[in-house]
């Protein structure tokens, strides 16, 4: 067992004794003030300092018996288990769904192993890129006025979200990360590209949490708000490939709607957007802007029956209030479906008078 210094009768009484110190004792420079009030202010000083010193000799005795360089012979299974192999209770006891914790009454605060965050209701895969990610993109954490919880995931090929279907090694790093998205407790979990919407379906079966991947999720919602002689426009990255791609049709839109009730703006050719699917490390905002203002306006211009526009990309948030300004309509977009699924992730009392 451990023995640790100890405040002993000798230490008080060494005090007691520095406490009853003459004046004689205290030695100040020649310059020092002579008045009994500020001697008494330097010998208090020096009894302090004394005792501050010893204290520090204490902790730092204890601090070096309690400390050891070698690991301890038995490491806790939590500490030591990959956090891939942990998982959540299947009954969380202590977070905002016990109205015994919400209401301020007495109540355990339950953790699990493997958690190290609280207070994160909305989770985010981020997929690797050599990307900036300005105020308005899904992966820069100003664009929100509430926390989000990030988790790199590194597919072998990142280019696999263009993919005809989905593909295993993509699929599983997705859920790699959504697993442990969920093991620090969050209650829902986005993801930065419209494109994830081919893995939709192959994700959310394989998590128990609620899976948004995509913009395009959004799309059965802004179709059923119109009139049938209407049209939802799409403005996206890549045109030509979200029109061969089944992101859409995995978000919940039938392949009549995909061909009778959606428009697709694709912003490809565009210098900057250029830059952006080439991950080449750098664009330039305003002219990236123009190119997806530009783009929205062509897409009513050339199709009148539009009366809502989803932007796709994550890039595209940026600019959708200069969208709107521009086409005066509706304009959905990531950031817009991340509110929508906050407010139900953390509902809060309506307060108000009757």
């Amino acid at each position: 067992m451990t023995e640790y210094p100890k405040n002993t009768n000798d230490t008080k009484a060494r005090f007691q004794e520095i406490k009853e110190t003459t004046d004689a004792d205290i030695r100040p420079d020649d310059d020092a003030p002579s008045s009994l009030i500020r001697r008494d202010i330097l010998k208090a000083g020096s009894a302090a300092a004394l005792a501050a010193g010893f204290v520090a000799a204490t902790r730092d005795a204890q601090a070096q018996a309690l400390y050891t360089p070698d690991p301890p012979a038995e490491t806790p299974d939590w500490y030591a288990t990959p956090s891939e192999q942990l998982a959540p209770p299947e009954e969380r006891t202590s977070d905002y769904y016990v109205p015994e914790f919400t209401a301020g009454k007495d109540a355990n605060i339950d953790w699990w192993f493997g958690r190290n965050v609280g207070g994160v209701t909305i989770g985010l895969i981020q997929a690797r890129a050599y990307l900036p990610m300005a105020p308005g993109n899904m992966g820069n954490a100003t664009t929100f006025d509430f926390p989000m919880l990030y988790r790199e995931a590194v597919p072998p090929n990142v280019f696999d979200i263009l993919a005809p279907e989905p593909t295993e090694s993509f699929t599983s790093e997705m859920v790699k990360a959504a697993k442990w998205l969920e093991l620090q407790g969050v209650r829902a979990i986005m993801a930065n590209c419209g494109f994830y919407g081919t893995y939709q379906q192959a994700i959310a079966e394989q998590i128990d949490t609620p899976l948004f991947s995509s913009s395009l999720l959004q799309l059965p919602a802004m179709i059923a708000s119109l009139p049938a002689r209407s049209k939802v426009g799409i403005v996206t990255a890549n045109g030509e490939a979200l029109a061969a791609s089944p992101a859409i049709e995995n978000c919940g839109v039938t392949p009549q709607q995909k061909a009778e009730r959606l428009v697709i703006q694709g912003l490809e050719n565009g210098p900057e957007m250029q830059n952006v699917l080439q991950l080449t490390g750098s664009y330039n905002m305003l002219a990236l802007e123009n190119e997806i203002v530009e783009g929205a306006k062509t897409l009513v211009a050339n199709n009148p029956e539009v009366k809502c526009i989803l932007l796709e990309c994550t890039e595209l948030p940026p600019a959708a209030y200069k969208v709107q300004d521009a086409v005066r309509m509706p304009v959905w977009d990531y950031t817009t479906l991340t509110k929508w699924v906050y407010e139900g992730t953390l509902r809060k009392p309506f307060l108000g008078i009757i």
